[in-house]
């Protein structure tokens, strides 16, 4: 269970992922030593999967940005398992739940323009055996982008 430290330790981690027991020590309130075993306990315990710095996209030559929904040929434990195994090879592939409702899949993918946008959506995407239809949507503006997560639902 966690306490209300440990919440706050989970908020502030998730805007500042590279901060330190000392400099999480002058945010909470607490003693380096206590925010380090708590840091360490809240990783081990899972609440943190990992750290990871959020790069701008476009620094690194990255214009586009979409959402493709998926409809898969089959529900099939099998087809399935070789769409994931196809994906995780995606590099333009950031995000991809299974969904509910008319489509099957939901993407989130960057590529650099248009022109890759359509290569990667044309020959790669849908070359694939267990799509049958790709939907796409491309984003014009970012209005709120986050990883954070919401905590007041923790207790």
């Amino acid at each position: 269970m966690l306490d209300r430290f440990d919440v706050l330790i989970l908020e502030i981690w998730q805007k500042w992922g590279d901060i330190g027991p000392q400099g999480m020590s002058e945010k909470v309130h607490l003693s380096a030593s206590q925010c380090s075993r708590r840091m360490q306990r809240l990783r081990s315990e899972g609440y943190v999967q990992h750290i990871a710095a959020v790069l701008d996209a476009a620094k690194i030559g990255i214009g586009v940005h979409a959402y493709i929904l998926l409809t898969l040929h089959s529900h099939s434990a099998e087809c399935l398992e070789q769409f994931r195994q196809k994906i995780m090879d995606m590099d333009e592939v950031s995000e991809c739940q299974t969904l509910t409702g008319i489509s099957d899949v939901i993407l989130k993918v960057s590529t650099y323009d248009l022109n890759s946008f359509n290569h990667f959506l044309n020959h790669e995407l849908l070359s694939l055996p267990e799509v049958s239809t790709a939907h796409s949507n491309i984003v014009l503006s970012n209005i709120k982008s986050s990883t954070n997560f919401t905590l007041k639902y923790s207790n």
